[in-house]
C-alpha cells in the first residue's frame, strides 16, 4: 500500500543525544518508601491500622489510600533498601488478619534514546520519514505493517481504544488526532511533578531528575517523553502528509493513562490504572488493549496479577515489554506475570536486541531497534524537544523493548478493529502463531517476530505470502574487470534477489556491502569491479519476508576498471 510523501516539523535542537531516566538495564529492587497491605476484613480502618502496624515494625508507618482492589497503601518516613523492607514485610506476614503484604515497588520506561535529527524540516529536503520506520516495512526486521492495512478498510475512522500506560502524553500534531480521555494515576506530587496528585489530565510535566533525587547513586537525566513515543508508534496519523506513520494506521485511537513521573511510578498506581483503563469504570473510553513499556525487578507481586487478571476478565488485552537487561525476563515484573502478552525486542537484523530479555515467559518479539549500530537503527517516532518540561513537538530514534511492545499492543488493536468480539486468549494465539520465523539468532524471544499482515489474514482466513527459498548453486566467476554471478532459483514466489559483496583488503576483509536488487525471474548477475579478491552472498525475498543467505566462494579479478 503506498503511503504520501510525509512533511517533517521542525527539529532544531536535537544533535545532541539525551539520556532516559530508566537506563539500559533495570535494577531489581529500586528502594521504595510504600508498602502495599491486603486484610482479610476489607472495611479496616486505614489510619487505625497504621498506628498498629507502626509497633510491629518498629517504623512509622502512614496510611496512603485504599486500592481499587480493596488493599491498602502504607508510606514510610524514607525510601528504604528492599533488605530493609523484606524485613518488615515477614512481621507484617505473621500479623492476624493480613492476607498479604509487598513492597510498593517502583516501576519504570525501559528503553535508550540516540536522537540525531530526524530527517530535514518543513520547507527543506522533504523526505518522507516513513521511509525511515524501518521496523514497519523492511523484509528483514519489520513487522509487516503494509500488509496488515491492506486487509482493512482505510475509509472507516478510528474504532478501537489502546490504553497506554506510561509518562503521559504532550501535545504533537501527529497525534494530537488519535487522543481520546486520558488521566493521570499519580498519588504522590513527589513523583507527579505537575503540583498536585491524581487528576483526569494525563499530560506529561516532564520526568527529568537531578542526581541523587530518587535514591542514593541514582544518575541525573533529562525528560524522557516515554509515553509521547511509545503513542506515536501505536497511533500518530497515517497518510496525512506529515512526519511518522503509526502501526494502527487511522483506526486507534489512544487513551494516555499517566503512571510514570520523577524516578518512576508506584505499583500502586500501576494496578489502580490497569482496572481503570479496562473496565469502564469511571472511564467513558475503555480500552481493549493496554500497552505497558515500563518494568522493575523481582517476580510478579500479587497487586500486579490481581489487577491483569482484572483487566483480561473484562476483555481487554495486555501487552508487556519484556525488559532490556539481558536477562531472563521471568524475573522482572510484568514480564513474569500471567495472562499478559511479554515482547523481546529484535533488531534491523531480526535477531535479538542485544539489550533484550528473553526466556519462558517471553510470547514473541517485535522490532525494537539497536542504536548501538547507528541511531537510524532505532524505531523513530513522535516526541518533544524539551529537556525538562515540554516544549516543540519533534521525532526521535528510541532502542528498547518498550519500543517493540507497542507494535504488538497496535496489531492487537488491528484485530480487535477487524473482530470486535475477539477474546483476549485468542489475540494472544493469532499474534504468537503467525508470527515469521527469525532471520537471525534469538533464542528464547518467543514464537517469532511480530508478522501483523499474517495476523489479520488469519482471522478471515485469507493468506500471506510466505518467505521464500533460497536460491542454490551460487557460483562466482572472474572476467575482466567483472565477476560474473550465476544461481538456480529454488521458489515460485520470490519478488527479488538481494546481493551483496565485500572485498579483502591487505590486512583485513571489509563487511558484506549493498550491491543490487534483480529481478524476481533473475539468475544471473554480473558486478564491475576492481582488481581484487571479493565474495559474495545472496538471498530471495518478498513481502512475507527473506530467506537465508547463500555465501559465495572467494573469487580474485586481476585487472578491472
Amino acid at each position: 500500500m503506498k503511503i504520501s510523501h510525509l512533511k517533517c516539523i521542525p527539529l532544531v535542537g536535537l544533535a545532541a543525544a539525551i539520556s532516559l531516566n530508566a537506563g539500559a538495564a533495570v535494577v531489581e529492587h529500586k528502594p521504595t518508601d510504600q508498602i502495599i497491605i491486603k486484610f482479610s476484613n476489607a472495611g479496616v480502618d486505614g489510619r487505625s491500622k497504621a498506628s498498629y502496624l507502626s509497633g510491629r515494625i518498629n517504623k512509622k508507618l502512614a496510611f496512603v489510600r485504599k486500592t481499587s482492589q480493596g488493599s491498602y497503601v502504607f508510606k514510610l518516613p524514607a525510601r528504604e533498601e528492599f533488605s530493609s523492607l523484606k524485613n518488615y514485610l515477614k512481621v507484617l506476614k505473621a500479623v492476624s488478619g493480613i492476607k498479604h503484604a509487598e513492597a510498593d515497588q517502583m516501576m519504570y520506561a525501559i528503553g535508550d534514546i540516540e536522537i540525531p535529527p530526524a530527517e530535514g524540516t518543513v520547507g527543506a529536503r522533504q523526505k518522507p520519514i516513513y521511509d525511515l520506520q524501518w521496523h514497519y516495512h523492511e523484509s528483514t526486521g519489520g513487522m509487516n505493517a503494509d500488509g496488515a492495512w491492506a486487509l482493512l478498510d482505510l475509509t472507516t475512522s478510528a474504532a478501537v481504544n489502546v490504553a497506554v500506560l506510561d509518562t503521559g502524553i504532550t501535545a504533537h500534531p501527529d497525534l494530537d488526532d488519535h487522543i481520546i480521555g486520558g488521566t493521570d494515576m499519580i498519588t504522590a506530587t513527589s513523583v507527579s511533578n505537575d503540583g498536585d496528585g491524581r487528576d483526569a489530565d494525563p499530560s506529561d510535566p516532564g520526568d527529568w531528575i537531578t542526581k541523587n533525587e530518587c535514591y542514593f547513586g541514582s544518575p541525573a537525566s533529562n525528560s524522557s517523553w516515554h509515553g509521547t513515543h511509545v503513542t506515536g508508534t501505536i497511533s500518530a496519523s497515517t497518510n496525512n502528509e506529515m512526519g511518522v506513520a503509526g502501526v494502527g494506521y487511522n483506526w486507534l485511537k489512544v487513551v494516555p493513562v499517566r503512571i510514570l513521573g520523577k524516578c518512576g511510578g508506584y505499583t500502586s498506581d500501576i494496578a489502580d490504572a490497569i482496572v481503570w483503563a479496562a473496565t469502564g469504570v469511571d472511564n467513558p473510553n475503555k480500552a481493549k488493549v493496554i500497552n505497558m513499556s515500563i518494568g522493575g525487578g523481582g517476580s510478579c507481586s500479587a497487586t500486579y496479577q490481581n489487577a491483569i487478571d482484572t483487566a483480561v476478565a473484562a476483555g481487554t488485552t495486555v501487552v508487556v515489554a519484556a525488559g532490556n537487561s539481558n536477562a531472563d525476563a521471568g524475573n522482572y515484573t510484568p514480564s513474569s506475570c500471567n495472562n499478559v502478552i511479554s515482547v523481546a525486542s529484535t533488531g534491523r537484523t531480526g535477531g535479538k536486541a542485544y539489550y533484550s530479555n528473553y526466556g519462558d515467559s517471553v510470547d514473541l518479539a517485535a522490532p525494537g531497534g539497536e542504536t548501538n549500530v547507528g541511531a537510524k537503527n532505532g524505531v523513530l517516532s513522535t516526541l518533544n524537544e524539551g529537556t525538562t518540561s515540554p516544549v516543540a513537538p519533534t521525532y526521535a530514534y528510541y532502542q528498547g523493548t518498550s519500543m517493540a511492545a507497542p507494535h504488538v499492543a497496535a496489531a492487537a488493536g488491528l484485530l480487535y478493529r477487524k473482530k470486535p468480539n475477539i477474546t483476549p486468549a485468542e489475540v494472544e494465539a493469532v499474534l504468537t502463531s503467525t508470527a515469521r520465523e527469525f532471520p537471525a539468532k534469538c533464542a528464547q524471544c518467543g514464537t517469532g517476530i511480530l508478522d501483523a499482515g499474517a495476523a489479520l489474514a488469519a482471522l478471515d482466513g485469507s493468506t500471506t505470502p510466505t518467505v521464500p527459498d533460497a536460491p542454490s548453486n551460487f557460483t562466482v566467476q572472474a572476467g575482466s574487470g567483472v565477476v560474473n554471478l550465476t544461481w538456480s532459483d529454488q521458489s515460485d514466489n520470490e519478488t527479488s534477489f538481494y546481493i551483496e559483496r565485500r572485498r579483502e583488503y591487505p590486512r583485513a576483509w571489509t563487511g558484506f556491502r549493498s550491491e543490487v536488487t534483480t529481478a524476481a525471474d533473475a539468475t544471473s548477475h554480473q558486478d564491475s569491479v576492481v582488481g581484487g579478491t571479493y565474495q559474495y552472498r545472496i538471498r530471495s525475498q518478498n513481502s512475507a519476508g527473506i530467506s537465508a543467505w547463500v555465501i559465495s566462494s572467494e573469487v580474485t579479478v586481476t585487472s578491472g576498471n
